[in-house]
């Protein structure tokens, strides 16, 4: 049986070593794509950035960290919070600080979307780009502050302080992508029924800043799906250690963790996939660096 297990291990060590170039590749080529697209609007090109440096430092730093806790406890069978406590903090400090950063973020994202669309003409007025940016620092601050309460406090209150902000973040997003999808579906019939018009040459302008708004929305959207598939798991696996903890409970809550990694190197796909000029820099990238070695 420990042999099985230690496959397992193995296993996932290999499937994270892969997540982790993936995740490095795409989201140092989402970075330097969403700087060279003048045509995403600053706030919303803030709050993709701050995602993706969070993805990138995924890459960077919380797959091969994870990788060693694997390597580690496959090799041997030990608890690291009492074998290796300094590396379990700085583990714990890190990966945390990526998953608030992600929560808030995509928080974020849902809120300007939703301000977006419902704020029209007085959205650009309110939601500044300077105050964008106090807010994505404020994210990131907040996000490293969060572990280190945490790691101060005994373990059964980190994890139901944890758990509130988890589910917090979880609900607000659900109810304002709610709104978002059901005010988009209207916008939708909206312009259709613009495009139809006799005057579309002079509703030209209206429809394509709508249509922009419209595929943006439907982006966040993706975005917050994908980001409950991806973490939702491992809270409900880290819930049934708590009440019920066995090796093989263990052993899939270590898989939820690369399911909840592999996040990361899925967001980049869902920004080219949605957001068309994007996409189009990405393209034109690659083809310049596919002619520069022909």
């Amino acid at each position: 049986m420990e042999a099985a297990w230690y496959w397992l291990a193995i296993s996932n060590i290999v499937f994270n070593a892969v997540l982790c170039f993936i995740a490095l590749t795409l989201n140092g080529v989402t970075i330097y794509a969403l700087r060279k697209t003048p045509s995403v609007p600053k706030p919303l090109k803030a709050l993709l950035l701050s995602l993706a440096v969070s993805d990138l430092g995924v890459g960077i730093l919380g797959h091969p960290l994870f990788i060693t806790r694997l390597a580690l406890e496959s090799r041997l069978q030990a608890d690291l919070r009492t074998s290796f406590p300094t590396f379990y903090r700085v583990y714990i400090f890190v990966t945390s600080q990526f998953a608030y950063a992600s929560f808030f973020g995509v928080l974020s994202l849902s809120l300007d979307r939703f301000l977006a669309i419902h704020l029209h003409l007085r959205y650009q007025e309110l939601v500044t780009y300077q105050r964008v940016v106090t807010a994505v620092i404020s994210v990131w601050v907040l996000s490293g502050l969060i572990p280190l309460i945490w790691l101060q406090i005994p373990i059964q209150i980190a994890y139901v302080f944890f758990a509130i902000i988890v589910v917090s973040c979880f609900v607000v997003s659900g109810v304002l992508n709610s709104m978002i999808y059901a005010t988009v579906r209207r916008h939708a019939h909206q312009i259709h029924a613009l495009e139809v018009q006799p005057t579309v040459q002079e509703n030209a302008p209206n429809v394509t800043n709508a249509s922009r708004l419209r595929k943006s929305a439907f982006m966040t959207i993706h975005v917050y799906v994908l980001f409950l598939v991806c973490y939702l798991p491992n809270f409900c696996a880290l819930g049934f250690i708590s009440l019920y903890p066995s090796l093989a409970a263990k052993a899939f809550q270590k898989y939820t963790n690369t399911l909840l990694m592999l996040n990361s190197s899925l967001n980049p796909i869902i920004y080219c996939w949605k957001l068309r000029d994007v996409r189009q820099t990405v393209m034109n990238m690659l083809l310049n660096a596919f002619s520069s070695h022909n």
